[in-house]
Formats: C-alpha cells, structure tokens, sequence
C-alpha cells in the first residue's frame, strides 16, 4: 500500500484492472465482502458473468478470500478488495517532469497519475467531459500561486478486443 492508501500492482495486475466492470466489482468488494452472487445482484449482472471476474482478479492477487460459509451444504466464499485505488509504477508517471534552475529534471517531487475505466452511455459520456471542463476551469481561474502543476486527462472510447 502507498501512504495514501492505493494498493501497489504490477504489469499483470493492471491489465487484469482494464475493465469497467472489474473496476466496479474493486469498488463494491472494498466497502464489504460479500459472494459472487451479492456481487452480482448490487451490480444488476448475471452471476455467472461476475464469478468469472472475481476469479480472474483473485487469480490475479487482487481480491482476498475473506471467510467461507458451509451453509445447507453450499460453501459460500466471500471475497473483499484491499483497495478500490491503484498505483501502477510506469512509464506514464515518468513523463511528468519539472523545470528547475539547471533546466529540466527527472519526475516532479510531488507527481501523481490516476487511471480508471468507466462504463458510460453518450449521454454520461458528455455530461462527465463537461464536469472535469468545469473543474479544470474552477482551478484554473482560483488558485492562489505556488509552485505549477501540470494536468492531463484522456477520455476515450475504448475498443472491445475480448478480456482474459
């Protein structure tokens, strides 16, 4: 874990993490754990479909078996995430870099890059651009000075290639 509370993964990991619904499935088992079929039911999809997931993310080092139930016979497992956010040491963090007195340096002390997947219609899709706009822009114009940042944030579709 980093001192901000994200879990540290590795190459494996985050291609495991390249899926909006992994992402949702992360989310919902770091606040409780819960089966595959709670799971399922919180996230309106089949059973079937988020079993295969939390297998593959526990597979993965992602997920941790948190308890097992015996009950009528069944054994129950109940999953649970360590975290919800993640921190993947990459090339993408090494483009941040900063201009000092000799010129340009290696990463900024203070760097920070954040990734995620989200499943939008057009419509939220839209209505999520124009809040960062507006955020960025809220930031823009009501700092007070310091030291200067930069930020930058891709949103894009994302081609259906198949998962693992």
């Amino acid at each position: 874990m980093t001192p901000n509370g994200s879990l540290i993964i590795d190459a494996k990991q985050n291609k495991l993490l390249q899926s909006a619904l992994r992402i949702k499935i992360m989310h919902a088992l770091s606040r409780e754990a819960m089966t595959s079929k709670q799971v399922a039911d919180r996230l309106r999809q089949t059973p079937g479909n988020i079993h295969y997931h939390i297998q593959r993310l526990y597979e993965g080092g992602l997920l941790e078996l948190a308890e097992t139930r015996s009950v009528a016979g069944i054994v129950e497992k109940y999953y649970a995430a360590p975290a919800s956010q993640f921190h993947f040491p990459g090339a993408a963090e090494g483009e941040l870099r900063q201009k000092d007195d000799e010129g340009w340096t290696g990463g900024a002390p203070f760097s920070e890059y954040h990734a995620t997947r989200l499943d939008l219609s057009d419509e939220e899709a839209a209505r999520f651009s124009e809040e960062l706009k507006t955020l960025l822009e809220k930031w823009e114009l009501h700092t007070e000075g310091g030291r200067e940042y930069g930020v930058s944030i891709r949103i894009g579709r994302i081609d259906e290639k198949g998962e693992d």
